[in-house]
């Protein structure tokens, strides 16, 4: 996103409905007595990489600035953005600048209990001797990115007390 950390929490609050959808589907379809597969796995774990990259994006704002949108629906023509004319370009503020660290804080706890449910399930599957090919690493990688935003809020948490 160059930068444009505001428009990155735009789009990924834009994807968390579809994620979410996505997720809740597979979880009906597994009640109805069908085994989780490494394709659920999957689904979780993008759904939880997303609360993630929120509350990445969010961190990566500057602080004591609002975190704005300068590409929003308002600026879409056919599917595709269109910048607004002129430099100095006013956008949606999606979240004010005191709010910042709590939502991300929300994003980060979210992703964090969702991840619990994955490493539960993962263990479930690797007890079942499923193979779960790349998605173990990629599992992997997610818990490295929350550890990551984990240190970078931890101070900020403090810093606010």
């Amino acid at each position: 996103y160059c930068g444009k950390y505001g428009d990155a929490v735009d789009a990924y609050c834009r994807a968390l409905p579809y994620r979410e959808n996505a997720a809740e589907e597979r979880q009906q379809a597994k009640g109805k007595g069908e085994s989780l597969s490494v394709d659920d796995l999957k689904g979780q774990r993008l759904l939880v990489e997303t609360y993630a990259l929120v509350a990445e994006a969010l961190l990566a704002c500057k602080e004591g600035e609002d975190v704005v949108c300068v590409n929003d629906e308002e600026n879409e023509e056919d599917g595709n953005i269109v910048e607004k004319s002129g430099k100095n370009t006013e956008g949606k503020v999606l979240v004010a600048a005191k709010d910042r660290i709590d939502f991300a804080e929300s994003h980060y706890d979210t992703a964090r209990e969702k991840l619990q449910d994955i490493v539960y399930q993962m263990g479930k599957m690797a007890a079942a001797k499923v193979v779960l090919g790349d998605e173990k690493k990629d599992i992997g990688y997610l818990v490295m990115m929350l550890v990551g935003i984990g240190n970078t809020l931890e101070p900020l948490k403090t810093k606010r007390s």
